[in-house]
């Protein structure tokens, strides 16, 4: 037996801020969710790789995915190679996910795009009987690729309403990385660390939330069209907006003449 989901960054905290409401989420509906970390986060401009182990071992418990699994690809120069396919291909072969999310593969941060990029050039191969890794062949039902700086049009928005707090606590385990620094002032100013970084982290959940009529939405894109099996059942959780709102009747007040 595999897991459910597994949740791919190419640095510590990636899968935190992208998706971490979905990925709560997702446990909460009784999913097993294990999350992979495929560098250190060494050539961060805060902390050290072993704060930063620490502190995603505490967002992982704050989520309640089943295990995280880091790997050490190399942070800032991560790149799709057959080593790191192997590397990969090992890691799925072992937890056998229904599906994986990984990072969008045109992605402005180079690591980001490369652990997208990454992910689509093994998720065929993994099912190849013979290919030079450890572990039995096995394919994923579908990886699902998400938002890290880079916009896209999303093939669909996973309603995350509810978990929006979740996810603020899970990012705020990683005290080397969000908001100043208690301990001194010396660590450089960066974009985790900015004021309005919280801000611009929430708009851009509701604004996803509100394409699809609910307050908060995680945005996902995927290579192949999504399947369907049943339009009506897949769209019977979502009420009609305005449902509420009465129909002028003829000849009443305000309604047509």
């Amino acid at each position: 037996m595999g897991v459910d989901v597994l949740a791919i960054g190419a640095h510590p905290d990636d899968v935190e801020l992208a998706i971490g409401a979905s990925a709560a989420k997702l446990v909460d509906l009784g999913h097993e969710v294990v999350m992979l970390d495929l560098t250190r986060g060494e050539m961060g401009s805060r902390g050290t790789p072993e704060l930063r182990a620490e502190e995603a071992a505490a967002a992982a418990e704050v989520l309640g995915v089943a295990e995280r699994i880091g790997l050490d690809m190399g942070d800032g120069i991560l790149m799709d190679t057959l080593e790191n396919r192997r590397q990969l291909i090992e890691v799925i072969r072992r937890t056998r996910p229904k599906l994986i999310l990984a990072p969008y593969w045109d992605d402005l941060h180079p690591d980001h795009a490369a652990a997208g990029q990454l992910v689509r050039s093994v998720i065929y191969p993994v099912g190849f009987a013979n290919y030079p890794a450890e572990g039995e062949p096995y394919r994923a039902n579908e990886a699902l690729f998400y938002m890290m700086h880079t916009a896209f049009e999303p093939s669909f928005v996973f309603d995350v309403t509810g978990y929006w707090e979740k996810k603020l606590e899970a990012i705020r385990c990683y005290g080397s990385q969000v908001g100043p620094r208690a301990d001194d002032g010396m660590d450089p100013p960066t974009n985790l660390s900015h004021p309005d970084f919280f801000r611009r982290l929430e708009g851009r959940s509701r604004h996803f939330g509100h394409l699809i009529g609910r307050t908060f939405g995680d945005a996902f894109i995927t290579v192949r069209p999504v399947p369907m099996a049943d339009p009506v059942a897949h769209y019977a959780p979502f009420e009609k907006l305005y449902s509420s709102v009465k129909k002028p009747v003829p000849g009443e007040q305000g309604g047509a003449t």
